[in-house]
């Protein structure tokens, strides 16, 4: 496992790291869903990095892509604080792909499918982030989850312990580097940024409260409810 020692001041600067490599499947559309046309007449994908973009403390965006949308992506975002990197063939590998391209101190890693972060979500992360070098946005469970295995309910989850990951995770780079490097060694496989920490680190992961308005579009609905 990894140890991680903390440093006594941190900036509160950051690179954002942007995962754009998606495709519509779910929602039927036939091109990347970052690229879906909201009510507003922004993309998901402009709507996500708009937080950014206005944040005097973001000081690089990571747009990460898949090489099918890399030319239509780097023509359209690739200006000031916006660099593009192509992404790998999972989601990890196109995170630890764009983690290289990172230059500030810390990184707020986010699902371009994600349009809806706010700026306080961010202030609460960076606030986090000067005492807990790996920390995520998340929010309670409002269901009942239950455990099945071929159809049949095999128990019930205590729901009060059951909280929702979200993006942005917020780390140290230098930590969350050293944890993909390490899980790119041993061949480990996670469903976000804070499992890879949590399978090669001893480093405590902090929770921050996040908002039920920050919804991953996966479905037609998900922009519907919105």
């Amino acid at each position: 496992m990894i140890h991680y020692e903390k440093g006594s001041e941190r900036s509160m600067d950051y690179s954002a790291l942007v995962l754009a490599a998606g495709s519509g499947q779910r929602m039927q559309l036939g091109y990347n869903k970052v690229f879906y046309e909201l009510e507003n007449g922004k993309t998901v994908l402009d709507q996500a990095l708009s937080v950014f973009k206005e944040d005097d403390r973001c000081k690089q965006i990571v747009l990460v892509c898949s090489a099918n949308d890399i030319i239509r992506i780097s023509s359209q975002y690739v200006s000031g604080k916006v660099v593009v990197v192509l992404g790998g063939k999972t989601r990890q590998e196109s995170v630890y792909n764009g983690l290289k391209a990172v230059h500030e101190e810390n990184v707020l890693i986010h699902d371009g499918a994600r349009p809806w972060v706010s700026k306080e979500n961010i202030d609460s992360l960076l606030e986090t982030l000067q005492e807990h070098p790996a920390c995520l946005l998340m929010v309670p469970a409002k269901d009942t989850i239950k455990v099945v295995e071929d159809g049949v309910i095999m128990k019930t989850l205590e729901r009060e312990k059951l909280w929702m990951a979200q993006t942005p995770q917020a780390f140290d780079t230098r930590l969350i580097i050293s944890c993909y490097k390490r899980a790119a060694d041993l061949k480990l496989n996670a469903t976000d940024d804070a499992q890879v920490v949590e399978l090669t680190c001893d480093m405590p992961i902090k929770c921050v409260l996040g908002s039920y308005d920050n919804i991953k579009i996966t479905t037609k609905e998900d922009i519907g409810s919105h």
